[in-house]
C-alpha cells in the first residue's frame, strides 16, 4: 500500500534496461536506496518501475558504462499536473466540473411526496406548503432546518397529525398522517387469536396490548383490546342534567406469532391409478352468442365410471365473418382403475408429495415459513409421513359475535 502511494504522489516510470552490466546499474540503485518494482528479465534486457528520483538517479549511474536506460511509459500526480498546466482549459473545466458537482449533490432538486392513497390536489398542496415553509428546488441540504420546517407545515395544515421529510441525496421525500377524528364504525372492540401459536411480534393501531412477544397463546385468547377512555359529559336524549360515561375505543393491529401445521399420511405399497381404455363418450352443444348452449341430443347414455374430460371449441364462420355460433363438443376419455405395487422409496416420495399438497391449502397465502420438519416411519404394510411447518403469520382477528364498535 505504500508502494502505490509513493507512485502516485511521487510519480512514476517505467523502463527498460539493456547492455552489459545491466543488473549491475540495477543493485547499485538499490544500494542508493531507491525502490523498484516489477523487475521483469527478458532476454538480454530488464524492465521495472522506478520513483521519478530514482529515474534520474539510474540515468547517472548508467553514464559512461555500456547499458542503455529507456523510459517506456510514466504516471502518477506530478506528470498529470504538467499536462494540466499545458492545457489550462482542461483545468479549468475540470474545477468547473468538481465545483458544478459539489453543487448539485448539496442541494434538493426534487421533492416527492410519498403518502399513499392521496389525491393530485392534496399532493399539491403538501408540495406548496413545503416551499412555503423552506424546502423548495435549489434549497440547500445542509443549510435546510427539516424540523422548522416540519412545525411550519403542520401550523399551515393542521389536517394533519404528523409530517415527516427524508432527504436522500438530491431527493426530498415527503411523508404525512391524517386526523382521525374517530375510528371506523368496522373496528371491533378487540382482537383474539385465530390459531394457537407462540408470539414473535405485536403491532397496536388502536387499543392496548393484552400480550407480549415470547408469550404462548391459544385460539380465542384476547390479543388486542380497546382501552376505556376517561369520563366525558354526555347529554343523553331527555336528559334534564349532563351525565358522565365512558368511552371504549375499538382495536385494530396486527399480531405475528410461529404457529404450527402439521399434516400426517399413510401410503401403503400400493397405489391405484388410471389408465385409458381408448373409449370415448361425445357430447355436442350449440353455443348462440356465447350465452345459450343448447344440446344435440345423444341416444346412447354414458356407462363410465372413471374418465377425464377434453373440451374442443370449433367457431364457424363465413366468407371471413366469424358468426357468433360456435359448436362445442365435451369428450368423455373412459379410464380403468388399476393397483400397482410401489417399493418403499417411490411411496415415501409420493405420500411426500401428496402431505406437502394437503398441509399447502392449510397455510394462509401471506405467511412465511420458518422451519419445516420431516419424520418418515416405514412399515410391513407401507409408509408413514408426518409433514410439519412452523409458519409466522398474523394471528390477529375479530372474534365471531363480537358487538363492534
Amino acid at each position: 500500500m505504500t508502494g502505490i502511494l509513493v507512485r502516485i504522489f511521487g510519480g512514476w516510470r517505467r523502463v527498460r534496461i539493456s547492455g552489459t552490466g545491466a543488473e549491475r546499474v540495477i543493485s547499485e540503485l538499490a544500494d542508493r536506496g531507491f525502490r523498484l518494482w516489477h523487475v521483469v528479465r527478458r532476454r538480454d534486457e530488464l524492465t521495472a518501475l522506478v520513483t521519478e528520483d530514482g529515474f534520474e538517479a539510474l540515468v547517472m549511474i548508467a553514464e559512461g558504462t555500456m547499458v542503455e536506460v529507456v523510459p517506456l511509459a510514466q504516471g502518477g500526480l506530478p506528470f498529470r499536473w504538467r499536462q494540466l498546466r499545458r492545457r489550462p482549459f482542461l483545468l479549468a473545466g475540470l474545477v468547473t466540473a468538481m465545483a458544478l458537482t459539489w453543487y448539485v449533490t448539496s442541494h434538493i432538486w426534487v421533492v416527492e411526496v410519498t403518502v399513499p392513497n392521496l389525491g393530485p390536489s392534496q399532493r399539491q398542496q403538501l408540495i406548496l406548503a413545503a416551499e412555503a415553509s423552506g424546502l423548495r428546488l435549489g434549497a440547500n441540504r445542509q443549510g435546510l432546518d427539516i424540523p422548522a420546517v416540519r412545525r411550519h407545515m403542520l401550523a399551515l395544515l393542521p389536517q394533519y397529525a404528523w409530517i415527516g421529510i427524508h432527504t436522500r441525496g438530491v431527493v426530498a421525500n415527503i411523508d404525512a398522517l391524517r386526523i382521525v377524528n374517530r375510528p371506523p364504525d368496522h373496528l371491533p372492540s378487540k382482537l383474539v387469536a385465530g390459531q394457537s401459536g407462540k408470539v414473535t411480534q405485536v403491532f397496536v393501531y388502536i387499543g392496548a396490548a393484552e400480550v407480549l412477544p415470547g408469550e404462548s397463546v391459544q385460539r380465542g385468547q384476547t390479543l388486542i383490546s380497546g382501552v376505556v377512555s376517561g369520563e366525558v359529559p354526555v347529554q343523553p336524549e331527555g336528559a334534564k342534567k349532563p351525565l358522565e360515561q365512558s368511552v371504549l375505543t375499538p382495536a385494530e393491529g396486527q399480531v405475528m406469532a410461529d404457529v404450527t401445521y402439521t399434516e400426517k399420511l399413510f401410503q401403503p405399497y400400493r397405489k391405484n391409478v388410471r389408465r385409458p381404455t381408448g373409449q370415448v363418450y361425445v357430447r355436442r352443444f350449440v353455443e348462440w352468442d356465447q350465452s345459450a348452449l343448447t344440446e344435440v341430443p345423444n341416444p346412447f347414455p354414458m356407462r363410465f365410471s372413471h374418465y377425464s374430460v377434453t373440451k374442443k371449441v370449433q367457431p364457424l364462420s363465413f366468407a371471413g365473418v366469424r358468426l357468433p355460433v360456435q359448436f362445442i363438443e365435451m369428450v368423455y376419455n373412459d379410464e380403468e382403475e388399476r393397483s400397482v405395487p410401489l417399493s418403499r422409496k417411490a411411496a415415501e416420495a409420493y405420500a411426500k408429495r401428496r402431505v406437502e399438497e394437503e398441509i399447502q391449502r392449510k397455510v394462509p397465502k401471506d405467511a412465511t415459513r420458518v422451519r419445516q420438519m420431516w419424520r418418515v416411519v416405514p412399515s410391513k404394510r407401507g409408509v408413514s409421513v408426518t409433514l410439519t411447518w412452523v409458519m409466522n403469520r398474523n394471528i390477529a382477528e375479530p372474534p365471531r359475535g363480537t358487538n363492534k364498535t
